[in-house]
C-alpha cells in the first residue's frame, strides 16, 4: 500500500473508531428488577447493574423494601440492603436477601437504585415490585413495574456509638432531648449547610445528631434538604 493511502486509512481510522466508541452508552443504571423466593418473612431480589457508574468509587446498589404501602422505601424498621458493584463496563447481576416480618397478606413493595462511597444518587429508584405476602414460600419470578408506587427513597441513620445525644438544634449548646441506644434506626429529614449535622425523627417529634463520627447514613444522604 502506497504511503498516502496508509496516512488516510491512518486518518479514517482515527475518525470512525471514536465514532464507534461514543455509539455505545455509557450511563449508570440498575433495571431489570426481579422479586424470586419470598414470603411474609423476607424475600431474595435481582436486579442487573450495567457496568457504569459515576462519582466516588465504591458503588452500591441499594434494595429497599416499602412495608406500609406509604411509598416510602427503606425507612427506619424497613429492611435496606447495600451491595457492592464495580464500574467494568459489563452488565452483572446483582442479588440480595431482604429479611422482615409482616401480617400475611399485606403487600410488600421493593425497589433498587445505586449510591457512591459519599452518599450521592448515581441511579435514581426506577423499577419496582410489589407482591401480596403468604407464610408459604413463593418461587415464581415476578418482574419489575407491576403497579408499586414510585418509590420515595428514604434515609436512615444507623448509630454505632453507646449513646448518641439528640438535641433540639443543630448545636451541643442547644437543649437536649435524649439520647439513642447502638444499632439503632433513625429517619432522617434534612442536614445543616456543613453537613456534620443531621434532622432526625424522636419521640414524634424532630431532634438534631451529630452524626459523622456516631452515625452512619443509609441512603442518598447528599440529596438531603438543608436546614
Amino acid at each position: 500500500m502506497r504511503p498516502r493511502l496508509l496516512i488516510r486509512f491512518g486518518l479514517m481510522l482515527a475518525v470512525v473508531i471514536p465514532a464507534l466508541w461514543s455509539a455505545v452508552p455509557a450511563s449508570a443504571n440498575m433495571s431489570r428488577l426481579t422479586l424470586h423466593r419470598r414470603s411474609c418473612n423476607g424475600v431474595t431480589v435481582y436486579a442487573v447493574h450495567d457496568g457504569f457508574s459515576n462519582g466516588s468509587a465504591p458503588y452500591y446498589a441499594v434494595f429497599a423494601a416499602d412495608l406500609d404501602g406509604d411509598g416510602n422505601y427503606g425507612e427506619a424498621g424497613e429492611p435496606k440492603v447495600f451491595k457492592q458493584v464495580k464500574k467494568t463496563g459489563s452488565a452483572v447481576w446483582v442479588s440480595a436477601r431482604l429479611y422482615f416480618r409482616a401480617p400475611e397478606g399485606s403487600e410488600i413493595a421493593v425497589t433498587v437504585y445505586e449510591i457512591d462511597s459519599t452518599g450521592t444518587m448515581v441511579t435514581q429508584g426506577g423499577d419496582k415490585v410489589k407482591y401480596t405476602c403468604a407464610n408459604r414460600v413463593a418461587l415464581d419470578p415476578i418482574p419489575g413495574d407491576t403497579g408499586a408506587p414510585i418509590p420515595v427513597l428514604k434515609i436512615t441513620a444507623k448509630v454505632v456509638v453507646e449513646k448518641i445525644t439528640v438535641y433540639a438544634e443543630a448545636s451541643s449548646d442547644s437543649t437536649v432531648l435524649g439520647g439513642v441506644g447502638i444499632g439503632q434506626l433513625l429517619n432522617v429529614k434534612a442536614r445543616n449547610q456543613r453537613g456534620d449535622w443531621v434532622q432526625v425523627e424522636f419521640n414524634g417529634g424532630m431532634g438534631w445528631i451529630m452524626w459523622q463520627t456516631q452515625a452512619y447514613l443509609l441512603g442518598p444522604y447528599q440529596d438531603l434538604p438543608i436546614k
